[in-house]
Formats: C-alpha cells, structure tokens, sequence
C-alpha cells in the first residue's frame, strides 16, 4: 500500500486551501514576464467518469498547467480535499498505480464529485490496465481524471486500451507555441487571415507587416518554449533541456551514441529525403529496424515530425518511398546540434544551418504544431509539403527574388502556397508569403 506521506506531501491544500498559491510552479508562473494561458487544458470539463489524456514534450509547461487548473477549481469553490495530483515517477508499478487510486478512494467522500491529477503516467509500465481495472471496478464512475505523460505512443496505446471507458474524456497535445501566439505573448496581436489567393489576403498580411520580421529572427533561437522566450537561451537552459532529452532516452532503454549519431544523420539530411536503410547504415546500427525504433522515440517524444511521400495522382501515402525529417520546434533544431557537438553556448552554432534549411524546418514546425498531417510530393519537381485533407501545396523558396519556374513545381496542388524572403503577392494563382508572416495564414 502506498504510503500517506507521499500523498499527503503532493497535495498541501488538503491542510491549507491557499497553500495551492505557494506551489513551486505557481510561483514561478506568477514570475514569468509573458505568461502563456493554457486554455486548451483549463478548458477541459471537469464531469463524472471522464478521463482526459494530456501529452507533449516535456518542459512545455504540462505539470504547470494542471496547477494552474487545481487552483482555479480551489477558488470556484471546489473541495480541496476532492483534488488530488500525484507525479507518477514516484511509482513503480502498474500495482502501485491502483493502490494509490484505491487508497485516494478510501480518504475521499465516495458520493461527492472528486478530480484526479496523474502527473506523467506513462512513467509506470501498464499503466493503462489498471486505470481500465479501476474504470471497471467502478471507483473511478466519480472522478474526473487528468492523465499526462510525455511519450504519445504510450499514451495513445494506452488509451485505445480503455474503448468505452473515458466518458466526455479528451485528447490535448501540449505543443511549444507557433509564432503567431509567440507575437500575440509579446505584444504583436491580430487576427488569422483565411488562405487565399486574393488581394485582400495580401491587404490583410501587409497591415500587420510591421515590427513581425524581428521578432520571427529571435523566434527562429528560443523556438515557443516559455522559460527561452522569458529568460533567454543561455548555457544553463540548454543543459536542462539536454537533461531532459537524456533522461526520456534512458527511460526508454535506448542508448545515447546510438541516438547521437541517429541525430546527426537527421541534422545532415535536414530538408533531404532519407531512408531508415540509409540512416541505419550512416549511424552504424545493424539494421533498419533499429533506425525506425530510435526514430519512433524521437517523434513518440514530440522531437521530431516525419513527413512521408504522399502521392497525389492516387491520393495516398506511398510508405516505401524516403522519408523526410525535422524538428517539432525551431529551439530542438539548435539542442540537436548540442547534443551532436557538445557544445552549450548555441551562439557558436550559428551559421551551421543554411538559412534557407532553417526556415523550412520552421515551417514543418508550425504545421505540425498545428495538428494537420503532412507529407511531401515529388515527380519532376518537388512539393516540399503537401497537406491532403486541404489538397494545398506549400514551397519554400527562401530568396529575394521570386521568377515564374519557382512556381512550376506547385501545379499539381489544388491551393498553392509559395514561402519568400520578402516577396508578398499573387502570382498565377499562387499566394506567395513572406515566411515570418506564414503563420498568420489559417491553414483550415
């Protein structure tokens, strides 16, 4: 049985209702110069039997989150002793898991509504079959479970093990934020614009021109992570976060060198099409089953996005063709290259990415931060991305000057959207978009 103390110790507010005010990350939230609402998990409904799964890369502000919605349920009046929060990395096994649950069920009032906070579940190995025993068992019918974790496979496989058993139960992906929210954090606020090909939307884009331009220059180093946009990159944030890599590498069971050199073929190959073959050969290791596990950590971390060959002409994913790799975040982009080189002061790293490499990447990262599915197409010419459920077509095209064969390869797109330098305009049916203003664009 797990012992009260460690309860006890999670949840102060049981003593004292205001001692929610003096948590470790209240307190350094309430400190942050840009405070960042997360109202897609402050949102989320507080109902009898639902079960919400929270999951995204770790130090994006999770854990931070579910504070913050413990103390907006404490003062709307909620019963501090129906809150209870435990960090799951304390526990051991999928046995402590349930004895936990059954000993919060024991203290609490059975009859009244009680809300359930799992910090990093995916920590504990079968968690998902003792949440489902307890669903079962009927000592969850009361409770509103918030469930986090920082590996998506885990999280997702676990909850596709519960069908039926998660109520009015949500899926958030806690992403870094995009660039737009980053401006509307630091003060550059407006609205999306639709996407297209018209002259108002140029109109539109042009109005909030203005000032973007610099802030996207240090969007492009701290990436939307809260503690770079507040603090800085500086040495000691960069070690946290390699820290953190590290630390989701050996939970896994994987080895750092073999990670290491996986990541330097991603670094090398970034905007190029690869192969797991390739990668496995390139990074020593054996096989190419080998590659795609180490490959499926990074992405399953939220570190990486894998773009897959989709072809137009039949309207699918072709999944023996290359792939194409990048970054989920601009900042991972630069911990990469530490994690390759070793080196902390990231303003020695600059000028190691071919800009045009950089802004590319920063769009997949956007896009992916945005939830859609993309791939890349390619016959004569190539799409660098193509996002099927909007048949739109989106080519970067980094250079000052943009001429009519850097249009071409768009042809088979439905919508058709070009990334510049500088150049703003329609052009042959194409919206052509300076890249710090993309991200004003609705991709729908």
């Amino acid at each position: 049985m797990i012992d009260y103390t460690y309860i006890d110790i999670q949840n102060p507010w049981w003593r004292q209702k205001e001692a929610i005010m003096q948590d470790e990350k209240i307190l350094e939230f309430e400190r942050l110069t840009y405070q960042h609402w997360p109202n897609n998990v402050l949102d989320l409904p507080v109902f009898p039997g639902a079960i919400h799964v929270i999951t995204g890369l770790r130090q994006t502000g999770k854990s931070t989150a579910i504070k913050l919605y413990i103390r907006k349920l404490i003062l709307d009046g909620f019963d501090p002793k129906h809150i209870f929060h435990f960090n799951c990395d304390a526990l051991a096994s999928q046995k402590d898991l349930t004895d936990l649950l059954i000993e919060f069920d024991r203290l609490s009032t059975k009859t009244l509504q009680t809300v359930v906070f799992l910090d990093e579940i995916s920590a504990v190995e079968n968690w998902a079959l003792a949440i489902k025993w307890l669903a079962d068992s009927g000592i969850l019918k009361n409770k509103t479970l918030f469930l986090t974790g920082s590996s998506s496979i885990n999280l997702k496989r676990g909850g596709e093990l519960m069908p039926g058993r998660r109520g009015l139960g949500q899926d958030i992906i806690f992403h870094p934020l995009n660039f737009w929210e980053y401006c509307h954090l630091v003060g550059k606020a407006s609205a999306r614009i639709k996407l297209s090909a018209s002259q108002k939307t140029i109109d539109s884009l042009r109005e909030i021109d203005t000032g973007v331009k610099l802030h996207w220059k240090k969007f492009i180093k701290t990436g939307g992570i809260l503690r770079n946009i507040n603090y800085g990159v500086n040495e000691q944030t960069n070690d946290l976060y390699l820290k953190t890599l590290k630390s989701e590498l050996y939970k896994f069971g994987k080895k750092e060198d073999s990670l290491r050199e996986v990541i330097r073929k991603i670094l090398a190959s970034l905007t190029a099409q690869t192969s797991y073959v390739n990668i496995a050969e390139e990074a020593e290791l054996g096989s190419k089953n080998t590659a795609i596990e180490y490959l499926g950590f990074l992405t399953d971390s939220y570190f990486v996005s894998e773009a897959k060959f989709w072809d137009i002409n039949q309207d699918k994913p072709i999944l023996k063709k290359n792939k194409k790799f990048y970054t989920t975040d601009p900042y991972i982009l630069w911990l990469f290259s530490s994690f390759v080189s070793g080196e902390l002061d990231f303003s020695r790293l600059e000028g190691i990415f071919d800009e045009s490499k950089l802004v590319e990447n920063f769009i997949a990262s956007e896009i992916s931060k945005s939830g859609l599915r993309f791939y890349f197409y390619q016959n004569s010419h190539e799409i660098d991305f193509y996002l099927p459920s909007q048949k739109l077509g989106i080519e970067v095209k980094y250079k000052p000057k943009i001429i009519s064969s850097d249009l071409i390869g768009l042809a088979p797109a439905k919508t058709k959207l070009l990334i510049s330098k500088n150049t703003l305009e329609v052009r042959d049916e194409v919206l052509i978009v300076p890249v710090h203003l993309f991200s004003w664009i609705d991709l729908g």
